[in-house]
């Protein structure tokens, strides 16, 4: 039966004065991590009577309760409770130091993800929509067939204003707020001034005319300018006036600047776009559809894309596109072969139903699920796709293949048929295959960060209580190796009051020499944090073991650390588990000590004894021997 840890966490909530007095929770390997407003409301005597709670400690101002191996049971219950922590409130959580493109590249996939659902049920109805038209079961001039396409088209017609709702919490502004700036760039009125070709000014200012249906990075970077001009309006505003100036102001700074220079980037750029493609492609020859294939999931990103349909459409008229559609038919079935490598290679179900679907609807012309939803998200099956169809459309380049008709998607094989015959058919397969498998290999020898659904029973549940019947006792000695080079310590010379006292459990110490740890012994990575700065491991004899890597690097996040495991890897005694790198963690002024603890001590009748403190040792040197 399993174990209810709800009256214990609200117990806990209670002892640290109550879900109020809780400014964030986070967690580690072993310990819960809290920061609260009031120090004094905390009762640890009553938290360290709770069963699942090993002891307290405070360092400098956060409060850690150890939880040992219950410590994500009992995070998923504070969760549940509504306790500010880095899961669910962003605004609480620390500031992390990322690489530009990995935060513009974090910015967007945090505005898109949520919409993802929207967006597959979306592209799944216009691959039908084009099946039915295909095999010529609607007629294309029917009012079903425009019934099924606004459906269809609604998710991506109003993309700004789902965008905007996202991106309101990513970059934390007032939703109302984010929403009416895309109602400005969507408003019939407005769009019908642009579509009546006159100029638009404002206070003499000129507009420049652009269209903002499907357009992702206008609504994205307007909120994030927003998240500053609400923070100058609410110092400049007056406490009294506050509530009717401060929204007030923030729309009439905000609109304005929204409509004559964020908006307008994105078609500036895309005319630039147009031209810049016309010259290379009169310079570079074949080579430019397999740049422009490479680069298109990116300009998809910025909804310039549909700057480059009259030039493929003005190239089918007059006779065959050998660029723009061509490019994006292997960009797109690139998209689709990624994402079904996913769909293969994923542990995580809800992402391979995501991957499945999305890669479906990337073969059909859809690719926004599939970008936004997987490959983007986990990052390197986006480069391989770049790559793959980059590849495929050097090919279809070199091969000079046309397309007869705009089609963008597999659907296109038909539309390769034309006046070069079945040569330019084939060709267009070959392309089409390259892009495809190129896609669907790379994604696979370049791998992702599987994001794997909370802990499985067998990583993480709580272990069944071994009655005395069922623990068997060692008769033999069982030697667990050192995991790093380095300065042997005993257990309770380690800086840390919950090492040193054998909460956790007895064991030693390893100050390391370099930054690798390696299996202690034949065995399996139970569970490895996120931060990668610990590790629980169980040998094949059954021990138990947490390696942790530093004091307090939970901190850090897992900057300076790279993982050779996963959880549920089974590794031989010597195997490189983690890599870190050591100048640097001692440089931000962290302890590199690395504390080795049998935490299954209870299990059996055994001593835990270890080589001589101040011993130099070796990995796979003897550090333990239990008996």
């Amino acid at each position: 039966m399993k174990k209810d840890y709800a009256p214990s966490a609200k117990k806990l909530v209670q002892a640290l004065g109550g879900k109020d007095n809780i400014t964030r929770v986070f967690h580690c390997m072993t310990r819960l991590r809290f920061y609260v407003k009031d120090r004094s409301k905390i009762n640890e005597a009553d938290i360290k009577k709770l069963p699942e709670i090993s002891g307290v400690n405070w360092h400098q101002d956060q409060f850690q309760v150890i939880a040992g191996n219950e410590v994500n049971e009992m995070y998923a219950e504070l969760v549940k409770m509504g306790v500010p922590n880095d899961d669910s409130d962003s605004s609480q959580k620390t500031a992390e130091k990322k690489s530009v493109g990995s935060a513009i590249i974090d910015s967007i996939t945090g505005c898109m993800t949520p919409m993802i659902p929207a967006l597959t049920a979306a592209g799944m109805i216009k691959v039908v929509l084009t099946l039915l038209t295909t095999f010529h079961l609607v007629n294309d001039t029917s009012s079903t067939y425009q019934v099924i396409n606004f459906i269809g088209d609604a998710a991506f017609y109003f993309m700004p204003f789902l965008i905007a709702a996202n991106a309101a919490k990513v970059f934390n502004v007032n939703q109302s707020l984010a929403l009416i700036i895309a109602g400005v760039f969507l408003h019939p009125n407005f769009t019908a001034m642009i579509a009546s070709g006159d100029p638009i000014t404002f206070f003499s200012i000129p507009v420049t005319p652009t269209t903002y249906s499907y357009s992702v990075i206008p609504v994205i970077l307007m909120v994030w300018i927003m998240s500053y001009i609400v923070k100058l309006v609410d110092r400049i505003t007056p406490r009294i006036v506050k509530l009717i100036l401060h929204p007030t102001l923030v729309i009439l700074i905000s609109a304005p600047i929204a409509i004559i220079a964020v908006g307008p980037l994105g078609g500036i750029i895309g005319d630039g776009l147009a031209v810049a493609i016309d010259f290379l492609s009169a310079k570079l020859g074949f080579i430019i559809v397999g740049i422009l294939g490479a680069a298109f999931p990116f300009i998809v990103m910025t909804g310039m894309h549909h700057a480059l349909t009259p030039i493929g459409l003005n190239a089918v008229a007059t006779g065959g596109d050998t660029l723009i559609f061509v490019s994006q038919v292997c960009s797109n079935v690139a998209q689709g072969g990624a994402s079904l490598a996913v769909a293969v290679k994923s542990k995580d179900q809800n992402m391979k139903q995501l991957a499945s679907a999305s890669g479906i609807s990337a073969l059909m012309g859809i690719t926004e699920p599939a970008l936004y939803g997987v490959t983007l998200k986990l990052k390197r099956p986006v480069v391989a796709a770049a790559i793959a169809a980059g590849i495929g459309g050097i090919v279809g380049g070199l091969l000079q293949v046309t397309l007869y008709i705009a089609q963008n998607c597999l659907l296109a094989v038909p539309a390769f048929i034309g006046e070069k015959g079945m040569t330019n058919f084939f060709y267009g397969l070959l392309m089409i295959a390259v892009s495809f498998v190129g896609a669907f290999v790379l994604t696979f020898i370049f791998g992702f960060k599987d994001e794997i659904e909370e802990s499985t029973e067998e990583t993480s549940a709580p272990k069944a209580e071994k009655t005395a019947s069922e623990t068997k006792p060692l008769v033999e000695k069982i030697q667990i190796l050192s995991p790093a080079d380095g300065t042997v310590k005993d257990i309770t010379e380690v800086p840390d009051q919950t090492f040193a006292d054998k909460v956790l459990g007895d064991g030693a110490a390893v100050i390391p020499e370099n930054g690798r740890i390696y299996a202690p012994a034949d065995g399996t990575v139970v569970n490895i944090m996120d931060t990668k700065h610990g590790i629980m491991f169980q040998t094949d004899q059954g021990v138990e073991l947490l390696i942790h890597i530093g004091l307090e690097t939970v901190n850090l996040k897992g900057k300076y650390f790279t993982s050779h495991v996963s959880n549920g890897s089974s590794v031989k005694a010597g195997d490189l588990l983690v890599e870190f790198d050591l100048d640097a963690i001692k440089k931000e002024g962290y302890n590199p000590i690395t504390p080795v603890v049998v935490t299954n001590g209870d299990d059996y009748i055994r001593s835990v004894n270890m080589a001589k403190s101040g011993e130099k040792v070796q990995h796979g040197d003897c550090l333990l021997t239990i008996v």
